[in-house]
């Protein structure tokens, strides 16, 4: 039994270096919190923009309207948020590292903000239904995360890249 123990406790131990060598955790988090700020701030700020432009149209319109800016605006802010993340990391994949950071934002700080400022309770936003639709959110979210970690590991590439050209110049 000691024997077996062991055994567990030294791949825990191989798993987790070989987590921290692929990934750099305190950014990651640092950056789905950056990524979060950003889509909640972004998405206040455009449903704002279209509270204010849409006074002259319909109700269902001004509604459509209101929706896709918040929603637009959320995944902006993710995918900069994503970028941010990318252009941060010291080890790993860049574009990992901001892929997780967006979509850990959305499932973190986003969907939890959308049930609880939507107007239908709690109870149908947990029904299959109303989980199938977050999760359905996940895909343009998703989407937008990939988007701003590729900018992010490009930039990040490429700043690399003339740090190293600079320090073999010299």
């Amino acid at each position: 039994m000691p024997a077996l123990t062991h055994r567990i406790s030294q791949s825990l131990e191989r798993q987790t270096t070989v987590i921290k060598d692929r990934l750099d955790p305190a950014r990651v988090a640092i950056g789905t919190g950056v990524a979060g700020g950003l889509g909640v701030g972004l998405a206040a700020a455009f449903l704002r923009h279209a509270q204010q432009s849409t006074a002259h149209v319909g109700p269902t319109s001004a509604t459509l309207d209101e929706a896709f800016s918040a929603l637009f605006g959320a995944a902006v802010g993710v995918a900069l948020g994503s970028a941010l993340c990318a252009l941060s990391i010291r080890r790993g994949s860049p574009l990992l590292s901001g892929l997780l950071a967006g979509l850990a934002a959305y499932v973190l700080v986003l969907a939890p903000a959308l049930m609880y400022t939507d107007d239908v309770s709690l109870a149908e936003d947990l029904s299959p239904g109303g989980l199938g639709f977050l999760a359905f959110l996940l895909l343009p979210f998703g989407g937008f995360a990939l988007l701003g970690a590729t900018v992010g590991g490009f930039i990040a590439s490429v700043l690399h890249r003339d740090r190293m050209r600079k320090r073999h110049q010299h």
